[in-house]
């Protein structure tokens, strides 16, 4: 069976195993590095479909390890910002985020050589608390964003927000791109309304039968929108330590099926057609604002 040739976006969240739990970065000198033990599997699969993905770095991480970011950069890869410290941007003063980015900005673009003009918050966590953000990404230099999503979950989300890569308006009135995490939006007869449902990946996907995931990302295309797919280096590390979580459910999430996330990626990029953002949007979000 072809591929379908409906263009989707395969971004990479660029953080160890450690940082993308809520501990903080205080702690983290105190947990053994296994950014490779994942990283490595996801990019054999990424080169053996030659796939070029979006990968968003954690500033922390970049300086650990600024001869893997240059490598990903080197092979074609697209690098964009995760922030710094992988701290809820709604749990910062607006100061403090803007040094972070400014930070993680620095050290990117030192090690690539290049503009990093896009953007993603840990956790997502640019919800209705910290819209406050996006001005400041553009006052900063950013291009786009992706960090909104639109559903209802604990640690983030904004109910109402656009489901297509476009323009939004910011708190200030300024215009920014924004590439919002895939839903698929199916009828709700109790509630006599629409839901959106979450399936870009990371938990979802795990969670998914692959078989569910192929059917959403097919009724993503009849609406004529591509999936903005991510995952993290550590969901394809099943052998990662465990930890203790302040919470039960984020740690079923974390450790949820994570030997299934390689064989489900194959066949989503065997299914599937992915870019870069950056191939995808990039004509949009470079254009002058109107």
């Amino acid at each position: 069976m072809n591929k379908s040739q409906t263009s989707h976006v395969f971004s990479v969240d660029l953080e160890d195993w450690y940082q993308g739990i809520e501990i903080d970065i205080d702690q983290w000198d105190a947990f053994v590095p296994r950014i490779r033990n994942g990283l490595d599997p996801l990019l054999d699969l990424l080169q053996e479909s030659n796939t070029k993905a979006t990968f968003f770095v954690l500033g922390y991480q970049a300086e650990k390890t600024p001869e893997l970011i240059r490598q990903l950069s080197d092979s074609g890869h697209d690098i964009a910002s995760h922030g710094y410290s992988h701290r809820f941007v709604y749990q910062q003063t607006p100061d403090e985020f803007r040094t972070e980015l400014r930070k993680s900005k620095v050290i990117l673009e030192d090690i690539c050589g290049q503009p990093i003009d896009g953007y993603r918050a840990p956790f997502f966590s640019i919800t209705n608390a910290s819209l406050w953000a996006l001005d400041i990404l553009l006052e900063e230099g950013f291009k786009y964003d992706s960090s909104l999503f639109p559903v209802k979950n604990y640690r983030y989300g904004v109910k109402g927000a656009q489901r297509k890569p476009g323009w939004i308006t910011t708190q200030d009135g300024n215009r920014l791109f924004e590439i919002p995490l895939s839903t698929v939006r199916l009828p709700n007869p109790a509630m006599r309304m629409a839901r959106n449902i979450p399936m870009s990946g990371g938990g979802y996907f795990r969670l998914y039968p692959y078989a569910l995931t192929k059917l959403l990302v097919r009724c993503l295309e009849k609406e004529r929108l591509g999936l903005v797919f991510y995952m993290h280096p550590w969901e394809y590390d099943p052998d990662h330590p465990k930890v203790e979580f302040p919470r039960a459910f984020p740690k079923f999430t974390h450790y949820l099926n994570l030997h299934t996330s390689a064989e489900k990626t194959r066949r989503l990029l065997s299914d599937f057609q992915f870019k870069t953002i950056k191939n995808c949007y990039a004509e949009h979000y470079l254009s002058a604002s109107k």
